[in-house]
C-alpha cells in the first residue's frame, strides 16, 4: 500500500457515511486506469499548469487538503454540453478524473474545488474498485451508490471549506443555471431544508444519487458537527454517528425505505419456502413443526401453506416446494446479487435453529 494511503484514506474513512459499507476485496488493477487515461489523452485536454493554470492550481489545492499527492491524480477536460464529472479508479494507487467543458464553465473556482473533492472522495473511499467488483445493476447496488454519494459530498466539503460553496455547486449542477441567473440566498435555502422536509419527492429506487435536497440536508448536518471547528482528524465520532442517524432517516423516508422493504419482503418469502422445504423433508408436516412455523411467519401464512400443500400429490410435494425455494432465491438475487449468499446462509441458519 502506498504511503499516502495511511494519511489520506484515514482522513476519508473518518467521514465515511456509516451506510456506505461496500468495500473492495482486492486493491484492483492499475491497468484499467491506464487504459482510460490513454483514451482521455486522445479525447480530452490534460489539466496542467502550462495550459489550464487556474484549474491545475485548484486541483493541487484540493489534493493538498485531502492529503493526496498530485502525481496520484490526473484530470482531463472534454467538450460536452452535459454537466458531468467522473472519477475512474481501477486501483487504490491512482485515479483519473474528467470534467465536461460545460461543468467547468458553469462553476467558479471555489465551486470547482467542491466537485473535485467529491470525485476524489470516491477514489479515497475505493468506490471505483468496489463498483468494478460488483457491476450488476440492482436495487442493492443503487442503495450502495446513494450512500457513496453522501460520503463523497463530505470530502467535497472538506476540499472547499464552505457549506455555502458546496450547496451552490450542487444547485448549479442540478439546475444548469449559472451565477447570472441563480441569485438565491443560501441562508434562506438552508432554512427551507430545515423546515420543509415533507416536500421532497420520493425518487426512483434505481437512482444512483439521492435528491439534491437530501444531499444538501445531509451536508448541512455534517457541517453543523464540530468537523469545522476541530478539523476532520479530531472531531467526535459519536457526533458523526448522530449525524448519520439523521441522514439515514431521510434516505429511508424518501428513497431507500421502499427499496429496503422490497428486499425484506423477498427475504421473508425465501425464508417461508426454506422453512417449508425443511419441514416436508420427512414427508410429514406435523403439529410441532406447524406451531414453530406459525410462530415465525404467522397463522395466516401457515394456513396458506397448508392449503398449498393439500393441493399437491404427496409424491410431488418435496419437488414442488424445492422449486418455490429456487424461485424465491432467484427473486432475491435480482434485488441483492452481491449480498445474496450471505443472506441465504443467515436464513438457512435461522430456519435450522427454529425448526430443529
Amino acid at each position: 500500500m502506498d504511503s499516502f494511503a495511511s494519511a489520506a484514506r484515514v482522513l476519508a474513512e473518518r467521514v465515511r457515511y456509516s451506510k456506505d459499507m461496500l468495500r473492495p476485496k482486492f486493491e484492483g488493477d492499475s491497468a484499467s486506469t491506464d487504459k482510460i487515461r490513454n483514451q482521455f489523452f486522445h479525447d480530452g485536454l490534460l489539466v496542467s499548469h502550462s495550459v489550464t493554470p487556474d484549474l491545475a492550481n485548484r486541483l493541487g489545492l484540493v489534493c493538498q487538503r485531502l492529503q493526496i499527492p498530485e502525481n496520484a491524480v490526473e484530470a482531463f477536460i472534454y467538450a460536452s454540453p452535459d454537466i458531468q464529472a467522473e472519477c475512474f479508479s481501477g486501483s487504490v494507487e491512482k485515479c483519473v478524473v474528467r470534467f465536461s467543458s460545460t461543468l467547468v464553465d458553469l462553476l467558479n473556482g471555489d465551486e470547482f474545488e467542491f466537485v473535485v473533492g467529491h470525485e476524489l472522495g470516491h477514489f479515497l473511499l475505493n468506490h471505483g474498485v468496489a463498483r468494478l467488483e460488483n457491476q450488476k445493476i440492482s436495487i442493492e447496488s443503487s442503495i450502495e451508490n446513494r450512500a457513496q454519494e453522501i460520503s463523497a459530498d463530505r470530502l467535497g466539503l472538506v476540499a472547499c471549506h464552505s457549506l455555502e460553496v458546496a450547496i451552490r455547486a450542487m444547485m448549479k449542477t442540478v439546475s444548469g443555471l449559472s451565477s447570472e441567473h441563480l441569485r438565491f440566498d443560501v441562508g434562506a435555502f438552508v432554512s427551507q431544508l430545515r423546515s420543509t422536509p415533507d416536500t421532497i419527492q420520493v425518487e426512483s429506487q434505481f437512482s444512483s444519487h439521492p435528491s439534491i435536497l437530501v444531499r444538501c440536508r445531509a451536508l448541512l448536518w455534517f457541517s453543523l458537527s464540530d468537523v469545522s471547528s476541530r478539523g476532520v482528524e479530531q472531531f467526535s465520532i459519536d457526533q458523526l454517528a448522530k449525524v448519520d442517524s439523521r441522514v439515514e432517516k431521510d434516505m429511508d423516508k424518501f428513497v431507500d425505505g421502499p427499496a429496503k422493504r422490497l428486499i425484506e419482503d423477498a427475504k421473508e418469502n425465501l425464508a417461508i419456502w426454506v422453512a417449508a422445504n425443511y419441514a416436508v423433508q420427512d414427508g410429514v408436516f406435523n403439529k410441532n413443526e406447524q406451531k414453530k412455523f406459525s410462530d415465525m411467519f404467522g397463522e395466516l401464512v401457515l394456513k396458506k401453506l397448508k392449503i398449498f400443500l393439500s393441493d399437491i400429490p404427496a409424491s410431488e410435494v418435496q419437488e414442488t416446494v424445492y422449486e418455490r425455494v429456487r424461485a424465491a432465491r432467484e427473486d432475491l438475487e435480482q434485488l441483492i446479487p452481491s449480498g445474496l449468499e450471505d443472506s441465504v446462509r443467515e436464513i438457512q441458519k435461522m430456519i435450522e435453529v427454529k425448526l430443529a
